[in-house]
């Protein structure tokens, strides 16, 4: 395996700072591509720091908040509510919004190591898509929680046991700030002894429970608040549903099930039985992982807004390096290709799409181009539908493979697994 080139590195860093610095300079472009700037930075850090300075006032910030661009109630956990004892306000969103801006970039930067001119575009690819470049205007609070678990494969792989072990801290703190990041678990039955990844996963179960003992009532609270996602810049399994006019419980628990029946036949196909990571690629495999749960946990369990595509970044470097490893076997090879080519079309067939959509704005009348924006939004359902369909394949793997290990059931094992 070719080793990672600090040229292509820095040239990836230089591209992708032109190119943030194109659309900060000219914000214009931003609506081109299908992303409404409404002429102002971090707006949902605003909105997090609007929601602690209700609270300063004596306001409810789960009623519509006067103090909001927007009028927004909060959203999220009451975690988010403790901003304000360190001092924070709204006039502080601007640096609060480009720290978390330039955290998430130093930390993509440092997982996104080109070894070659393919990798290097693929790369550039996914860390400017549109999905991307929303979570950054907006300064979305999905920013700290890539932050905080770009930290977890690290500390999985290292030496010493502590940081092993502060892995299911950092799954802990995420989930009580996001709710989702509790698929992040997962990784968990990864590295070390089998002793130790029992006593992490007990550790783990304890620490989840206590989180959503404290966080139980603002999720409750969450669900009767937050809008719905809606339009080209949002994915979900129940999306072309509600698109279509159908919502209610019973769409969720079709794909719940459509979930349930993708992964047993994943575990019972075994497609990638005579596949395991190599030592070198193993932080690729690990990063892999941890990117597919999140974003596959939040694809069949709830419409999502397209910042939740931040974490395709983790699925970047096995997704360009696996289909050139000679050592895989070649339907590996095969469905790391079609994973590949599916994630560039979902990430972005709506940008592209906007452009032509925004041109006609203005020439065809209004009905007719709201009507050409669900078609383009229903054309990439089963886009979405096939690449999390891939993901569950890699996903299925990866338990199989831990909870045999951790069973010591070693001999059903490829070679490099065990």
């Amino acid at each position: 395996m070719k080793t990672a080139s600090p040229r292509l590195w820095l040239l990836l860093a230089l591209l992708g700072l032109g190119y943030f610095g194109l659309l900060a300079f000219h914000p214009g472009l931003y609506f081109a591509l299908g992303v409404n700037h409404y002429d102002a930075w971090f707006l949902d850090t605003f909105a997090l720091l609007a929601s602690n300075d209700a609270v300063a006032r004596g306001l409810d910030p789960y009623a519509p908040n006067p103090l909001d661009y927007f009028h927004r109630p909060h959203v999220y956990s009451h975690w988010w509510l403790g901003l304000r004892h360190l001092g924070l306000t709204r006039a502080h969103s601007l640096a609060l919004g480009a720290a978390l801006g330039g955290g998430f970039l130093v930390a993509a930067w440092a997982r996104l190591r080109p070894r070659s001119l393919g990798q290097l575009a693929g790369y550039a690819a996914v860390l400017g898509a549109m999905p991307v470049v929303l979570a950054l205007d907006r300064a979305n609070n999905d920013l700290l929680i890539f932050v905080l678990l770009a930290l977890l494969v690290p500390c999985l792989r290292s030496e010493r046991r502590e940081l092993r072990l502060l892995a299911v801290g950092l799954v802990a703190v995420a989930a009580g700030l996001k709710y989702y990041p509790a698929a992040a678990g997962l990784v968990l039955l990864a590295g070390a002894g089998r002793a130790e990844r029992r006593s992490r996963l007990v550790i783990a179960l304890l620490l989840l429970a206590l989180v959503a003992l404290s966080i139980g009532p603002d999720l409750v609270r969450h669900g009767r608040l937050a809008p719905q996602p809606e339009g080209l810049m949002t994915f979900g399994a129940t999306a072309a549903f509600s698109a279509l006019g159908w919502t209610g419980w019973l769409p969720k628990l079709l794909a719940l099930l459509a979930a349930l029946l993708a992964a047993g036949l994943g575990w019972r196909r075994r497609v990638l039985a005579d596949w395991a990571p190599s030592p070198a690629q193993q932080s690729d495999w690990l990063h892999f992982v941890l990117g597919a749960v999140l974003l596959t946990g939040c694809f069949f369990t709830s419409l999502n807004h397209g910042y939740r595509w931040i974490f395709a970044l983790w699925l970047a470097p096995l997704l360009w390096g696996l289909p050139g490893d000679a050592a895989a076997p070649p339907a590996v090879r095969r469905l790391a290709r079609w994973t590949r080519g599916l994630l560039l079309f979902v990430l972005w067939w709506a940008p592209a799409c906007c452009l032509v959509l925004n041109g006609l704005i203005g020439v065809v009348p209004g009905a007719m181009v709201t009507r050409l924006a669900q078609a383009v939004f229903l054309i990439e359902q089963p886009a979405d539908w096939a690449l999390f369909g891939c993901l569950l394949v890699f996903l299925t793997h990866f338990a199989r493979t831990q909870l045999q290990q951790l069973r010591g059931d070693d001999a059903s094992l490829p070679e490099r697994a065990r």
